[in-house]
C-alpha cells in the first residue's frame, strides 16, 4: 500500500513539475488540449498539455485538427482552433489598467477578456499582417485566411472592437457584427453575421464538451 502511494506521489510530482507549470513567470495555464499543440519558447518547441504554463514571449502553434484552451491569471480565456500562430507580447493585470498585446498570423481563435479588463484604461491589442485589432473588455473571434493576408474579425459579446490599418478603420459596435480585411485594403464596414455563423465560429475553437 505504501509503495503504491509513493508511486502516485511521484507521478503527481512529475505532472506538476513539468516545464512551466511551477514557474513564477507563468502568466497562464493550459486547461485542455486536443491533438498536439505546441509552444515555441526561446529556441525550443515544447508540446502543450493540460496544466502547462505559458509565459510572455511564447508562441502558441496548432495544426489543422488541434485545439487548445488557455486561462490567463486574470481569467482571460484563449481558445485556439487549427493552424494558429499566436504570440504573447505583453500582459499585465495588477497595479494599473490591464493590458494584453498579441501578434497573430494564422488560424482561428477566440479571446474573452477577464474581469480585470472591465477597468478604465484596460486595453487589448492584436497585431496581424493586415490590421490591428483593439478593444478593452471583449469577446471576439479572429479567423485568418490560409495565406494570412486576409482575415475576419467577429464580435461575440460586449465591448467595442476597432479594426484599423493605414488605409482606414471600422468599429464593431454590436454583438454579431463582423468585418473582413485584406492586406493593402481598408477594413470592410460591419455586417451582421448569421446566427449559424456565430454558432460555427464558437464551435470551431471549442474543445468537445466545453
Amino acid at each position: 500500500m505504501l509503495r503504491a502511494l509513493l508511486v502516485l506521489a511521484l507521478l503527481s510530482c512529475a505532472t506538476a513539475c513539468s516545464w512551466g507549470t511551477g514557474s513564477e513567470t507563468a502568466i497562464g495555464r493550459v486547461n485542455d488540449v486536443q491533438g498536439k499543440p505546441r509552444v515555441f519558447r526561446g529556441d525550443r518547441y515544447l508540446e502543450l498539455g493540460p496544466g502547462a504554463g505559458l509565459e510572455i514571449g511564447d508562441s502558441v502553434i496548432t495544426y489543422s485538427l488541434d485545439r487548445v484552451e488557455v486561462k490567463l491569471r486574470d481569467g482571460t480565456m484563449l481558445r485556439a482552433g487549427g493552424d494558429v500562430q499566436l504570440t504573447i507580447r505583453e500582459y499585465s493585470y495588477k497595479g494599473g489598467p490591464s493590458k494584453l498585446r498579441l501578434t497573430s498570423s494564422g488560424g482561428r481563435y477566440r479571446l474573452t477578456t477577464g474581469k480585470s479588463f472591465k477597468g478604465v484604461g484596460s486595453s487589448l491589442e492584436i497585431s496581424t499582417p493586415s490590421a490591428i485589432i483593439q478593444s478593452g473588455e471583449a469577446d471576439l473571434l479572429v479567423e485568418h485566411d490560409n495565406d494570412a493576408q486576409s482575415m475576419i474579425v467577429m464580435r461575440l459579446g460586449s465591448g467595442l472592437i476597432s479594426v484599423r490599418n493605414q488605409f482606414g478603420e471600422t468599429e464593431l459596435l454590436r454583438r454579431g457584427e463582423m468585418s473582413s480585411v485584406s492586406f493593402g485594403l481598408l477594413p470592410s464596414q460591419p455586417i451582421p453575421a448569421e446566427e449559424s455563423e456565430l454558432d460555427n465560429a464558437v464551435k470551431s475553437t471549442s474543445l468537445p464538451n466545453r
